[in-house]
């Protein structure tokens, strides 16, 4: 492994865990469920796992993204947990709940990371099947996969260092 991966693998793997405890902390504050985490893998290719994603983008003495990928269920049962009221289909009020909870996964895994500086972007949110996420060159993604009352979804993440 080149120096150069070896450092990105060990600053992504340095979010990994200010992101588990974030992810948790948002959804029990926010959705009055505990998300169980059942799986850790790296990503080969840059499709996410589900059909919607709320992106951010994260700068700082480390550069990457940060992935909130979820079921199109688990999109509407966020939705109806956060606003009290149901939709049928992902539309933009959707989307934007989808978006705050990412923003505040974020933003509570930045507040762990004092040390990097980081910034965090607004969150941009994509949907369709087979869509593609980027990250910075040389970067694997790592894909945090969750079971939860709200259904499952994914944090994938990849980060390299800006310094």
């Amino acid at each position: 492994m080149s120096t150069a991966n070896k450092q990105t693998s060990e600053l992504t793997a340095k979010i990994i865990n200010p992101l588990l405890t974030s992810t948790k902390d948002t959804f029990e504050m926010m959705l009055d469920c505990t998300p169980k985490r059942i799986g850790l893998s790296l990503k080969t290719k840059h499709v996410p796992e589900y059909e919607l994603s709320a992106v951010i983008g994260i700068t700082g003495n480390a550069v990457g993204t940060i992935v909130l990928s979820v079921k199109k269920e688990t999109a509407l049962n966020i939705y109806e947990a956060m606003l009290g009221t149901k939709a049928q289909e992902i539309d933009h009020e959707v989307m934007d709940a989808i978006g705050e909870i990412t923003n505040m996964i974020a933003g509570g895994a930045k507040a762990k990371l004092e040390s990097l500086s980081l910034s965090i972007s607004i969150p941009n949110l994509i949907s369709g099947k087979g869509h593609e996420v980027h990250y910075p060159t040389d970067v694997t993604p790592i894909c945090l996969s969750f079971e939860s009352a709200m259904g499952g979804f994914c944090i994938e993440t990849g980060f390299a260092s800006s310094i």
